[in-house]
């Protein structure tokens, strides 16, 4: 399977940290047609266009080589890896991946049908709201986001421009809004501490 580096770099900014005992929410997750990767807090779906029947969570051990552009996911024996190629189809470098067993979340079922009311922008961790950039802002630094909200305490799913949707297969990004007291319990644990102003 061959699919764009930058989906597998976008993907892996949803991955949970390598210190999570969760170790299916650490790797990304290929379909036949999406690639995927959740945290428990954002999730991202997006199409890879590549024409594979190649299935897994996969662990990503490494960096990945800033000059790639391309990247093949090969089983060598018992071992998976990345292969990395540049503009030119050069080899530029390959990471270790570790195939993990498990059922994946599935990802169409964070969004539901039913909206309620939302009165208000809900409270978000300041990490999710720089996903975007993070994911995208390589190419696409000045990129307008929107926002659709299901409800005060439900998912939310970021909303893209055409170009972010062509470049990155359409992403779908949701991620998870903070309790709507918040802002009040981190005031109270200042006030306990006493260091409010």
């Amino acid at each position: 399977m061959f699919i764009y580096t930058d989906l597998l770099r976008a993907a892996l900014c949803c991955t949970a940290s390598q210190e999570d005992s969760r170790k299916i929410l650490r790797g990304v997750h290929i379909t036949k047609t999406h690639i995927q990767a959740t945290n428990g807090i954002a999730a991202v779906s997006m199409a890879h266009e590549s024409k594979t029947e190649l299935e897994g969570i996969f662990i990503l051990h490494g960096d990945i080589p800033a000059s790639a552009e391309g990247t093949g996911f090969q089983q060598v024996g018992s071992q998976w890896i990345a292969v990395h190629m540049d503009d030119y189809e050069r080899p530029v470098g390959h990471n270790e991946l570790e195939l993990v067993e498990g059922k994946f979340p599935d990802l169409d079922k964070l969004l539901t049908t039913e909206e309620e009311p939302c009165t208000e922008f809900p409270p978000f961790a300041a990490e999710l709201l720089a996903l975007p950039y993070r994911m995208f802002g390589k190419e696409f630094t000045s990129m307008p986001v929107n926002f659709k909200f299901f409800g005060p305490e439900k998912p939310c799913q970021v909303l893209f421009n055409a170009a972010i949707n062509s470049f990155y297969g359409d992403p779908v990004l949701v991620i998870m809004p903070m309790k709507s007291g918040v802002f009040e319990l981190h005031r109270k644990a200042m006030a306990q501490k006493g260091e409010t102003h």
